[in-house]
Order: structure tokens, then sequence, then C-alpha cells
């Protein structure tokens, strides 16, 4: 058996070996945690950049809808007012954009004063007010078929168009042979 004796000097190198060997190993897992950290990094980062993506275009719509909104409020209270044609509309929504935007008044409210620009008056109804629905008609109409008679067969003269418009379809059924000259 050989003798293996230990001396301070081997003793001392295999300590800063194993030491060198513990820092190795400790670095290299510190890469390794950071190039994981840094693959989660760049994914939050791609997050956030869709995030202010979806941000941005949530902003967007939002704003077409208030727009979108406000077009609809405007043609609303338009409506209401009996204001209907088009070229009418536009006129309105025009001069009222002419107002100052500072102490502007509602729509709705500067359509009821009595400070109507002259050609915004014309679009409205008479009296400011929408147009009332027409009054039901006094006595019913009169029926479709007043008046109209079954000519008897073999009678074709009776037979004109107007004649047959006023028929019943039960009458122009018993009558159809007849019309179309069939029981000749």
């Amino acid at each position: 058996m050989p003798d293996e004796t230990v001396t301070p000097d081997d003793v001392g190198t295999s300590r800063a070996e194993d030491r060198i060997r513990a820092l190795s190993a400790e670095r290299k897992q510190l890469r390794e945690s950071y190039a994981e950290l840094q693959s989660r990094f760049d994914q939050q980062a791609e997050l956030v950049k869709q995030a202010d993506t979806y941000k941005a275009t949530a902003a967007e719509w939002e704003q077409k809808f208030s727009t979108a909104r406000t077009q609809w409020d405007t043609e609303r209270e338009l409506f209401s007012r009996g204001i209907t044609d088009q070229e009418g509309m536009d006129f309105v929504r025009m001069a009222y954009d002419r107002l100052p935007a500072e102490g502007r008044p509602p729509l709705g409210e500067w359509l009821a004063g009595d400070k109507l620009p002259k050609a915004v008056r014309a679009y409205m109804p008479e009296g400011g007010a929408p147009p009332a629905p027409s009054a039901p008609p006094a006595s019913p109409p009169p029926a479709a078929n007043a008046g109209a008679t079954n000519a008897p067969k073999g009678a074709p003269s009776q037979y004109s168009p107007e004649a047959i418009s006023r028929m019943s379809p039960a009458e122009y059924k018993a009558a159809r042979a007849a019309i179309l000259g069939l029981d000749r």
C-alpha cells in the first residue's frame, strides 16, 4: 500500500477546486435562470404590446360608438320634431353646428325656441310640432264590391274589366266559365 499522505497544500488545493466547481455550478444555474427569466420577460413584453393594441382599438371603437350615438340622438330629436326630409335634417344640423360650442343649448331646446333661423323654420311642420296623425274618416269607405251584380249566363257584354275587378272571389268563381267563354 502506498503511503498517501495528505499535505496541507493538497487540502487547500482540493478546497479551492471544490469552491471553483461550486461557483461554476452556481454560475451555470444562474445563467439558466436568467435565460428562463429573459424568455418570460419577452413573452410578457409581447402581451403588453397586444394589450396596448387592444386598448387603442377599444378607444377607437368607443369614439365610433360615441359619434354614432350622437348622430342617432340628433336624428331622433329631428324626427320627433317632424323634420323627416334629409335635406332639412342636414340643414338643421349645419345651422345648429354654427352655434358657438360654449353655451350651446341642447338640440331639442334650440328647436323649441323662437330664435330659429327662417330656413330652419321652413323645414319644421306647422306649429313646430310633429304632424298629428290624420283623423279617421267620418264614414266607412264603400265596400269594394258595392254595386257589383252577378251577370246572367250568356251575357258576356256584362263582363267588362271594371265589372270583373269589382267581383268578389266567390262571384268570379261562379262566373268564370262565362267570362272565359267556356259555357258556349
